[in-house]
């Protein structure tokens, strides 16, 4: 059997002062998902939320301590793998519920669009991803 829990919670951790305290949850509850920051937004996406594979976006204001639904993506994914280049979130791989996904997908936090990229020459899941 497997089991596995998504939430929707979130908890930031202050380091001066060694500890934890929650803050405003999620829209959606999700598990393995990915996370990238730009222009001072925390944004995740993708993952599952114990019923589907997600295609949904979230910006986090750490000012505000809001949370903004975005435009999805054109598919569902988890398991990917995300890393910010350029002020860009590029998404990769994952699994979309039926298969494995070799498709990336880049965000623009400008104009809340999705563009398809060149895909990698394997399908890959649950894996590591960071930008040089």
């Amino acid at each position: 059997m497997l089991l596995f829990v998504s939430i929707c919670s979130v908890e930031r951790y202050d380091p001066n002062k060694d500890s934890w305290e929650a803050v405003a949850p999620m829209a959606d509850k999700r598990i393995n998902f990915g996370v990238g920051v730009i222009l001072g937004f925390i944004f995740v996406v993708g993952g599952h939320n114990g019923v589907s594979h997600l295609s949904s976006i979230e910006r986090y204001d750490p000012h505000q301590n809001q949370w903004t639904v975005c435009h999805p993506m054109k598919e569902p994914r988890t398991g990917v793998g995300a890393a910010i280049i350029d002020a860009y979130l590029y998404v990769v791989g994952g699994h979309s519920g039926s298969s494995y996904l070799n498709t990336v997908q880049k965000y623009d936090p400008i104009s809340d669009n999705w563009l398809d990229t060149a895909g990698m020459m394997y399908c890959r899941c649950n894996f590591g991803l960071t930008a040089l």
